[in-house]
C-alpha cells in the first residue's frame, strides 16, 4: 500500500494512492465530484436512492448540489485554518470506532449543509489527534454503507488500510511517517 502526503511538508494529512496510480484517493474524489458527466451517470444509476432518501427528483439539482458541497468540503479539508482542526471535521464511523481512537475508522462530510444533509463522505483512518490517512470516499444515498456496492467497497478499503497499518506496527504519526520513508 502506498501513501502520499496531501499538503507539502505537513505530516498530518495523507491519502492512499488510488488504484489508477496517477493520483491519490482524495484527488480522485474531488475530480469525480466536480465532473458533471460522472455525477449525471452516478445519479441516473442511483436515482431511486436519491428520490427515496433525499426526496430529490431532478438529477440536475443533485449534480449542482454536489458541485456546491464538494467545493465546501474541499475547503474544509485542504484550506487553512481548517486543516489544523481536522478532528472537528472527522467523526468516528460507528460506535466501535468511537471507543478506540487510535487507528479508528472516521468519516468527514459537510456537517452544516443547509438544504439537505450532505451525501458526500470522505473516509479515513485516524492515527492520532488531527492526523489522518484518507482511504477514499463516496456519495452515500442510503442509511448504511453495506446497502450499496460502491459504499461497501469504501468500507472494505477502510478495513484493509487499518489492517495494513496494524500489521506494520503503525500506532501514531511517527510510526506512520517512518513506514512511508522506508
Amino acid at each position: 500500500m502506498k501513501f502520499v502526503r496531501i499538503i507539502k511538508n505537513y505530516d498530518h494529512l495523507w491519502a492512499v494512492q488510488a488504484p489508477t496510480g496517477d493520483v491519490d484517493e482524495l484527488t480522485l474524489l474531488f475530480r469525480n465530484w466536480t465532473n458533471g458527466e460522472f455525477l449525471f451517470d452516478f445519479f441516473m444509476e442511483n436515482f431511486e436512492d436519491l428520490k427515496s432518501f433525499f426526496h430529490i427528483e431532478r438529477i440536475d439539482e443533485a449534480v449542482n448540489d454536489t458541485f456546491e458541497d464538494a467545493e465546501a468540503l474541499q475547503e474544509m479539508v485542504l484550506d487553512f485554518p481548517y486543516t489544523e482542526h481536522l478532528d472537528e471535521l472527522f467523526k468516528p464511523l460507528d460506535i466501535t470506532d468511537a471507543r478506540i481512537r487510535e487507528l479508528s475508522r472516521e468519516k468527514a462530510r459537510n456537517w452544516d449543509r443547509n438544504r439537505h444533509a450532505s451525501w458526500l463522505r470522505i473516509y479515513a483512518i485516524r492515527l492520532e489527534p488531527n492526523v489522518y490517512v484518507i482511504t477514499g470516499g463516496a456519495i452515500k444515498l442510503t442509511r448504511t454503507m453495506q446497502e450499496r456496492e460502491h459504499t461497501a467497497a469504501e468500507l472494505e478499503k477502510l478495513n484493509r488500510c487499518k489492517a495494513f497499518l496494524k500489521s506494520n506496527s503503525v500506532c501514531d504519526q511517527d510510526s506512520f511517517v517512518e513506514l512511508t520513508n522506508e
